[in-house]
């Protein structure tokens, strides 16, 4: 049979490459022969398979459906002992094509690759039913027959079955009509954030230096860009940049691309790392996750179980410790957490497969929900109190790249920031663009869930509720158990995480409550007109006569007990809730006046020196008819409120004085 391949790309066409997908099977169920019948490109790429007739590594083939437009076809392994290669074409595909020989009908490898495309978050595909031409046509409609049910409550349920041989070319058209369908159906969008691309080989290139290879499960890259290879730690600039052999500008997610790294010297990257853009991933051991175990394992996975944790191109002995139960029998889904065995570059999102080493066999995989720094394991309560919320269980209806990245974030501020956090750091934690951490930020606002902090700050509204909440509740009790009345705001908000401005937003937000009333830098535990009640109210109204009738030469505070007869103690409690009111103003330890003695004073020397623009401060006392003690004190609280300067026996006004008169 010659005949040229449907989606051949020929030399002169450079179409954009939108997603990938994945052909799966059992071996010598003719995946191989399939892909290049249809794209005209061989996928064994190396001589022990051709040898062998078999897939090992993975195979990358562009299939082009025209109008511009291209995917790219994973020939994933489909042989037992060559599943962790299997795991890595998995990851990061849109649609799969599941390949089932007419002769031998659904295999164990069969069985095992729908799984694993399960568990990996595949969710769209078809079925190829192929060397139709080695059995009769009834046989191919049995055929078609039982793999429907054998579909049956999959995510391929309803998945087109298509007939094809790659021997006579029959039914070819058909399935590339029927691919090229499917695929222009998927609503796809590339994944955002950072770029990050696990290792699938790399080599040294004669002239070019090294070259890694693999396909981006998340955000863009272009040449000249510089990339950090984790674990390691080794940073390089990218100088070429191919995908499907043609040298490109950019990638991006869900392409297979080859990059060229001369910077990496000739240290060629390890399977199993992970490129990514500087400073944003981290290699770490603890992930907890939710997973689904596959039905009729035996026997059930076991609390410490020691198994094989594969997610990207990453392979290593793990352990699987239970959070909820002692073990976990088939098709149940359950919160786990994985210690690894050494640091491997994971991240939160990141979908995995958990395969006993003998007799060797997936039983279980799942996402990733977060992820610990160090080696010591969370408490449990507190463990799942944090991954409980989170929104790949809790949340519903999020089928949006904005929606699932805007609860995200709400997450992460609640359980991981609860005091917030600013745009670097969240974009860094969640591994996003700061732009599109912006964006989600300015629709979680919108919508109520996040309140804006000024100076960049951001707060989960759930958290920022609470954390007012606790805030009156303490103040609350220094009022009623302490007999506070005013504190200063430093005193008020001490102990609370996050900047200033974030405490001084929720004090405002207690004085539109009328729970607490704001005098420059103190706090009054209740609003000025309820402060006090009974012979507090009384005794605070005759010591503020006392001093309005004292003018400028008004009692020393030390007196006051003696003049009024009450304890020193209820007197300075009393005096300093004056004070914070703004009724009185204490200038130092011993000199105290009222508030409109005081602005009198204020206004006196500031018309004299915008008139004179010099204040002699021995002469002072004149001008307010008081004494020297008086005069002083009054001239040292203005130099501290920046009204005025002092210049040895003088005072001047400073700059911008009348934005801190009284």
């Amino acid at each position: 049979m010659s005949m040229r391949p449907p989606g051949l790309l020929r030399a002169a066409e450079n179409p954009e490459v939108i997603m990938m997908i994945c052909t799966a099977g059992h071996v010598d169920h003719g995946k191989t022969r399939l892909v290049k019948l249809f794209t005209g490109c061989a996928t064994d790429r190396l001589k022990e398979e051709q040898e062998r007739g078999l897939t090992i590594e993975l195979g990358f083939a562009p299939c082009f459906l025209g109008d511009g437009l291209c995917v790219g076809i994973v020939d994933v392994p489909g042989h037992e002992r060559f599943i962790k290669n299997m795991v890595a074409g998995v990851s990061g595909i849109a649609l799969t094509v599941l390949v089932i020989a007419a002769d031998d009908g659904v295999m164990p490898q069969t069985v095992e690759h729908l799984q694993i495309m399960r568990l990996l978050g595949v969710r769209r595909g078809m079925v190829a039913l192929t060397k139709t031409d080695l059995v009769p046509p009834e046989l191919v409609l049995r055929r078609t027959e039982e793999i429907r049910h054998f579909l049956e409550g999959t995510f391929l349920e309803n998945a087109p079955i298509c007939p094809v041989s790659s021997e006579t070319g029959d039914g070819l058209m058909p399935f590339y009509d029927t691919l090229v369908q499917l695929v222009r159906s998927v609503a796809y969008s590339r994944p955002g954030g950072v770029f990050r691309m696990p290792v699938e080989r790399s080599f040294i290139q004669k002239g070019f230096g090294v070259v890694v290879t693999g396909i981006p499960v998340s955000g863009s890259i272009a040449v000249g860009d510089q990339v950090e290879l984790t674990p390691g730690s080794l940073t390089g600039r990218i100088r070429n940049i191919q995908c499907f052999l043609r040298d490109a500008p950019h990638g991006a997610a869900g392409q297979c691309l080859a990059l060229n790294i001369p910077d990496f010297g000739k240290h060629p990257a390890e399977r199993g790392q992970v490129l990514c853009q500087p400073g944003y991933l981290r290699a770490a051991q603890l992930f907890h996750a939710q997973v689904q175990t596959v039905p009729g394992i035996d026997p059930p996975l076991r609390h410490a179980e020691a198994l094989k944790f594969h997610t990207g191109t990453v392979e290593t002995p793990a352990s699987v410790y239970l959070l909820e139960e002692k073990s976990l029998e088939g098709n149940r889904a359950g919160l786990v957490t994985i210690v690894t065995a050494h640091p491997i570059a994971a991240a939160v999102g990141d979908r995995f497969l958990l395969r006993r080493p003998s007799p060797a066999a997936t039983i279980a995989g799942g996402e990733i929900l977060a992820v610990t720094d160090g080696d010591r394991r969370p408490r449990k309560p507190e463990l799942l109190a944090r991954i409980g919320k989170h929104p790949s269980l809790t949340a519903a209806g999020l089928e949006s790249p904005e929606s699932r990245l805007d609860a995200r974030i709400a997450y992460h501020l609640v359980t991981e920031q609860p005091s917030g956090s600013g745009v670097p750091a969240i974009a860094r934690a969640l591994l996003q663009l700061p732009d599109e951490i912006e964006s989600s930020l300015a629709r979680l606002i919108q919508s109520g869930g996040v309140i804006a902090i000024p100076g960049g700050w951001f707060v989960a509204a759930e958290a920022y509720a609470e954390g007012l909440e606790r805030l009156e509740t303490r103040l609350a009790a220094a009022r009623e158990r302490e007999g506070k009345l005013s504190m200063p705001v430093r005193e008020a908000v001490k102990g609370m995480e996050g900047p200033p401005g974030l405490a001084r937003h929720i004090l405002d937000d207690l004085q539109r409550r009328g729970s607490v009333a704001l005098r420059g830098d103190k706090v009054l535990l209740q609003k000025a007109d309820s402060g006090l009640d009974g012979d507090d109210r009384r005794l605070a109204d005759a010591l503020l006569k006392m001093y309005e009738e004292g003018g400028f030469a008004s009692p020393r505070p030390e007196e006051l007990p003696v003049l009024l007869g009450m304890a020193p103690d209820r007197v300075e409690r009393l005096l300093g809730f004056l004070c914070d009111e703004g009724r009185l103003v204490r200038l130092n330890k011993n000199v105290v006046l009222c508030y409109n003695r005081m602005r009198q004073a204020q206004d006196i020397a500031v018309a004299y020196l915008e008139e004179h623009g010099v204040l002699d401060s021995a002469d002072f006392k004149h001008h307010i008819g008081s004494t020297r003690k008086y005069a002083l004190a009054i001239l040292d609280y203005l130099d501290a409120r920046r009204i005025t300067v002092r210049h040895g026996n003088n005072r001047k006004l400073a700059e911008k004085y009348r934005e801190r008169l009284l």
